[in-house]
């Protein structure tokens, strides 16, 4: 991802085919920043440079924003279990833009090796792949409490978000390393599988728990419960539409062409960086919503948001105690 796409297309995969096309690719991008007459190269260039810079912008906000998310929800905040996946979902939104920033800087100093970008290559994909299941993991979980409110509330087994978000990191961690032995699928398919199957499995898992969630609360409900909590998980869901669905089309697309649309995948990129960073807005937003106070701290505001979740959880730990005292 980020322009390093094309470099660890290659290199990631493992095989001379891709090596060679790593040496083509890098001596390509020599020639494009050396070159003068060829307005086509020149252009090439300033497209490249002015999204490189557009992007590195994009990735310092989100880092902030979702450092923010990561501190109080860290340390600051007593945790549920709806919010153990948002602070795993902003672990791995952090991820995504950590490595992303470092590839855009690479890029732009053009001191990146193809090590170097076989690396980057890995954890960028990591994180990206258990970004993807997380949120697919908090949309199924929010199905699950409009569909199953008394088993949810009272019968949900202790843990269960711990333990759901423990295994999709380790999902996540296989996906991109278990690339090789899917090798007779093409030269591309190592860099290209989580695009792939973020198309193929992710979007429609999300796409259906966002139609429940929107018939069952909005359309069923006599009285509509649009809280604080499902209004963060739609909003989240929709930008993830909006946002993650073209990464995913255009590398999925690209894969078919065997990577010959390279410049296409840096709006396909931005998309991921935007999607990355919106996350933290969304919580904030709807946090203030309401507010009595013009001015509140960021972790008065955090707090507000998922308040509603905090108390049906205390409530559900003192049905517990009281189940257990009798």
């Amino acid at each position: 991802m980020a322009n390093f796409s094309k470099t660890s297309v290659s290199s990631v995969n493992y095989g001379p085919q891709c090596d060679a096309t790593y040496n083509n690719t890098l001596s390509s991008s020599h020639n494009i920043s050396n070159s003068g007459p060829d307005e086509n190269s020149s252009s090439d260039f300033i497209f490249m440079l002015y999204s490189c810079i557009f992007m590195l912008y994009i990735c310092i906000i989100g880092l902030v924003g979702n450092g923010i998310v990561i501190c109080l929800l860290g340390f600051r905040i007593k945790r549920s279990p709806f919010t153990i996946y948002i602070l795993n979902l902003a672990v791995a939104d952090f991820g995504v833009l950590l490595i992303l920033n470092l590839s855009v800087i690479l890029i732009l100093t053009n001191t990146g090796s193809e090590h170097g970008f076989t690396a980057v290559s890995w954890f960028v994909l990591f994180m990206y792949t258990a970004s993807q299941l997380l949120l697919t993991a908090i949309s199924i979980d929010r199905c699950a409490s409009v569909l199953f409110p008394i088993w949810y509330r009272r019968h949900r087994p202790p843990h269960v978000s711990t333990k759901v978000c423990g295994l999709l990191w380790v999902l996540s961690f296989l996906t991109p390393s278990s690339g090789k032995m899917f090798n007779h699928f093409g030269a591309y398919w190592t860099f290209y599988s989580t695009f792939i199957a973020g198309s193929a499995v992710f979007f429609p898992l999300i796409i259906i728990s966002a139609m429940i969630l929107l018939f069952k609360v909005y359309c069923m409900s006599q009285q509509p419960q649009r809280g604080r909590v499902l209004t963060i998980v739609l909003i989240t869901l929709l930008f993830y539409l909006i946002f993650a669905f073209p990464t995913n089309a255009i590398y999925t697309l690209n894969y078919f062409a065997d990577g010959k649309h390279v410049h296409l995948e840096i709006y396909g990129d931005l998309c991921a960086c935007l999607n990355s960073c919106v996350n933290p807005l969304i919580y904030f937003l709807v946090g203030r919503k309401e507010m009595g106070q013009q001015r509140q701290s960021l972790k008065v505001l955090l707090q507000r948001a998922f308040q509603e979740e905090e108390e049906q959880t205390e409530q559900q730990e003192q049905g517990n105690t009281t189940q257990t005292s009798v």
